[in-house]
């Protein structure tokens, strides 16, 4: 059914035992698929063939000084993909008996035969078993390690459906897009946590696994360890200083996760600073506002276009819409500006996930409106 000179430009694939086979002939052969998992689509390429790796840069725009995330199918494969202190070994042993598959990803020493275009010019190595039928298939059949970021231009909005990768690589040649007619369930990237030699972890992105959570399995183990919440915002004009050694995980750019439209936080009232811009009514008309938890529905019929991201204030609810309605603010007739919900919570590492999106998203900025 499917052959390969009928394929030109990226295509979408129906979800199916066929479907899947014909992709695992094109990643064994070089070629990229992206492929849901729970989090977000990832654009899937073999990760021993350092060929595939320069097409997943090449399509998505992506600079080398950022590492790949490795997809396996099961803990048994890291072994040829790392070389782990014993430290490192026990908490990677708890934590991915834990938590896989799920969203999280393991950050370990690399074994000596992995491509530098993986790890960004380092030592380490970002591994992960993701949930969900797609994923799985792939990468049991194909018994391959896949590297997958996010399959959208880099910087970009994540894609939780098969027509977002379309719309931001439909021009790439040979990419196939596998398609289960669902958008992902969490919405947002995987926690990120390095494991040091040092005996000592790091939370290098916030996911929808707290350091909470990750802390209780460690210590019902008996490892007994601080683990430490790193926020890092590399602005795009530094990258270069970052290519030599390259970043430690994926989404550390304060610009990431941008929508097309200047995006801005707004803020109360008692914490704006100088550096904070004003809005007052009369640009309602040229924005669109992504809420939360019905903050500002009063003031909904303001706006050119009105979304919340959970009325209820459900996290998990606002996790699975926030990339769906900022890919949507975007394609809203005469939109200049799109406005995002503060959602800075100490207590609710949930919540501070999804800001850490918008954070970035805004690149940062914040607004009043009155």
């Amino acid at each position: 059914m499917y052959k390969k000179s009928e394929w030109i430009v990226a295509q979408i694939l129906s979800f199916s035992d066929e479907s899947v086979s014909y992709c695992v002939k094109a990643l064994l052969r070089g070629e990229l698929v992206a492929f849901p998992t729970e989090t977000v689509y990832g654009l899937g390429g073999n990760a021993l063939d350092d060929k595939a790796l320069e097409k997943i840069f090449h399509a998505k725009g992506r600079p080398k000084s950022d590492p790949l995330i490795v997809h396996i199918n099961s803990m048994v494969q890291a072994e040829s993909l790392t070389e782990m202190t014993s430290f490192q070994r026990q908490c990677f042993d708890i934590l991915g008996e834990a938590f896989w598959p799920g969203p999280l990803t393991l950050i370990v020493n690399a074994s000596k035969n992995i491509s530098k275009l993986i790890t960004a010019g380092g030592n380490a190595i970002a591994l992960r078993i993701p949930i969900g039928e797609v994923a799985q298939s792939l990468l049991k059949q194909s018994q391959l390690p896949l590297a997958a970021p996010s399959a959208n231009r880099f910087g970009h909005v994540s894609p939780t459906k098969a027509q977002h990768v379309l719309d931001d690589l439909g021009d790439y040649p040979n990419l196939f897009i596998l398609d289960n007619n669902q958008s992902c369930d969490i919405g947002i990237e995987s926690t990120v946590v390095k494991i040091s030699e040092k005996k000592s972890l790091s939370i290098l992105r916030p996911g929808a696994i707290s350091s909470l959570q990750i802390k209780k399995v460690l210590q019902d183990k008996g490892v007994s360890v601080e683990v430490k919440i790193i926020k890092r915002e590399i602005k795009i004009s530094n990258i270069g200083e970052h290519l030599s050694s390259g970043m430690e995980a994926p989404g550390q750019l304060l610009t990431h996760y941008a929508p097309s439209l200047e995006a801005f936080i707004v803020q109360k009232k008692e914490l704006i600073d100088k550096n904070s811009q004003l809005f007052s009514s009369d640009i309602f008309k040229d924005a669109v506002m992504i809420d939360f938890n019905a903050s500002h529905k009063n003031l909904g019929k303001l706006f050119l276009k009105y979304f919340d991201l959970s009325e209820s204030g459900n996290p998990q609810e606002a996790s699975r819409n926030l990339f769906q309605f900022l890919r949507e603010a975007e394609s809203i007739k005469n939109a200049k500006y799109i406005l995002l919900p503060n959602l800075m919570s100490e207590n609710n590492e949930e919540l501070n996930a999804i800001f850490d999106r918008i954070f970035r998203a805004a690149s940062g900025k914040y607004v009043q409106i009155n």
